[in-house]
């Protein structure tokens, strides 16, 4: 059963809203794989326990990396596909999208089992955080293939025109995940290698409630043998339209990798496991900020591919107030509770003489990240994916590693809490203008 909906006609608040909240919670589900294992390890397991966790987290931003690469890539197609009605070319996406993300995923595993020593050890990982990381690190890497098959399945039955189906996708695991969580770690009393096979097998669930919707014909996809025989030049185009995407990741991971290593010099596993909180914390700003962008991109790039440009601008200005509302509410719930957010990760009072300045000081811009998020994706959406690359690289590389080593010499350790709003301040300029010249490109001499 196709679900109808009118991209190019409909009125876009109603629109963006009916795509966004969905998009925006499957991708908040998502997150909450890494948040529970964070919450009940840290409750029950220490600190030490926590900042190994910690440790491992780059894992889950490179899965996601190359998952985005071909979901995000791959539906961005589709709907442009979509709005010019090229039924076989849609099908024929899909089909490449899912046999990237699997040759991806598995060289991923591969790689992360070879060199788990050495990739450790990039990580930052201490010596009393050790044993914990590797147990965790062994077995997470195994899901790499699920957490791939689980974000190409949700984006397509998302950009299929049902929203709701594709958050049940990330549902179905999540909830999985944690009522595991709670058998393997508070009953059974398993810790981190219970954490971390209720992550894996939570992804799994979520990959097999994806791939029944596909392929049992729920979608506008239509499979056959021939969708899956890889055409060169349309899987150039899934790859070039979700790099961004790959570049976001990876840059979090390589950020990671640098705050694991600058938290320890300064403060130790109690320093990293306060970077543990800030992260999942983040999650919180960053996934409904992406989710908002993802579900406006069946919007955009169907209005996009019919030429109807006025209509994709002003959807991006609609989803910029509701963005950046979204975030506000998160900044605010951080700048007055930042003690009880961090009880809840099992904060010692070691963490909380570091962590309450650290999280105020971290998240002091944060809603200035509902529009940089906003329009990192949105050029993604339009087939333009050198914006979003650009905007990557400087917000979360050329702009904050510097600050993350240059700061802390002034400041301590609070320097480093520091330096990703003066990054995103930055970046947040840099938007602007790439907006305004998109305005200005799209509507200048073409009016719709």
């Amino acid at each position: 059963m196709e679900q109808k909906v009118d991209y190019l006609g409909g009125k876009l608040a109603p629109l963006i809203l009916r795509f966004s909240v969905p998009a925006a919670i499957s991708l908040l589900i998502t997150a909450v794989y890494n948040i529970v294992d964070r919450m009940f390890v840290g409750n029950l397991c220490g600190t030490s326990a926590l900042a190994g966790l910690s440790i491992c987290f780059p894992l889950s931003y490179m899965m996601i990396a190359f998952a985005l690469t071909c979901s995000a890539g791959g539906a961005s197609l589709f709907s442009l596909f979509a709005g010019q009605d090229a039924r076989d070319k849609m099908n024929q996406t899909f089909g490449n999208a899912l046999v990237l993300v699997v040759f991806f995923e598995v060289l991923l595993t591969v790689v992360l089992q070879l060199f788990r020593e050495p990739i450790l050890t990039l990580f930052g990982v201490t010596e009393t955080s050790y044993a914990y990381a590797v147990s965790y690190y062994k077995i997470v890497a195994m899901g790499c293939l699920f957490q791939g098959l689980t974000m190409v399945f949700g984006d397509f039955v998302r950009v299929s025109g049902k929203p709701m189906l594709g958050m049940c996708v990330s549902a179905a695991g999540a909830v999985t995940n944690i009522a595991l969580d709670a058998l393997f770690v508070c009953v059974l009393g398993w810790g981190v290698v219970g954490a971390a096979w209720a992550t894996v097998i939570g992804q799994a669930v979520s990959a097999a409630f994806g791939g029944w919707q596909i392929f049992g014909g729920k979608t506008l996809v239509t499979v056959s043998g021939k969708i899956f025989r890889l055409n060169g030049q349309l899987s150039q185009k899934i790859i070039s339209c979700g790099f961004s995407f790959w570049v976001t990741q990876m840059a979090m991971a390589f950020i990671s990798l640098i705050y694991n290593v600058q938290l320890g010099n300064y403060g130790g596993d109690t320093a990293i496991s306060i970077y543990a909180v800030i992260s999942s914390v983040m999650t919180f700003v960053i996934m409904p900020a992406s989710g908002i962008s993802q579900g406006i991109q069946p919007i955009v790039g169907n209005n996009y591919g019919a030429g109807q440009y006025r209509r994709v601008m002003d959807t991006l200005y609609q989803a910029t107030a509701f963005s950046v509302g979204v975030t506000c509410v998160i900044w605010l719930l951080v700048m007055l509770f930042p003690r009880q957010i961090l009880l809840a990760f099992g904060g010692t009072e070691e963490m909380l003489a570091i962590g309450i300045s650290g999280l105020r000081l971290n998240f002091c811009i944060t809603p200035t990240l509902g529009f940089v998020m906003l329009v990192t994706n949105f050029f993604q959406s339009i087939a333009k994916p050198m914006p979003s690359i650009l905007v990557t690289l400087l917000r979360q590389v050329l702009f904050l590693v510097p600050f993350l080593f240059l700061l802390p010499l002034a400041w301590g350790i609070n320097g480093i809490f520091m330096a990703q709003p003066v990054s995103d301040a930055l970046a947040l300029v840099l938007c602007v203008l790439l907006v305004v010249r998109e305005h200005r490109s799209l509507l200048g001499g073409r009016q719709s």
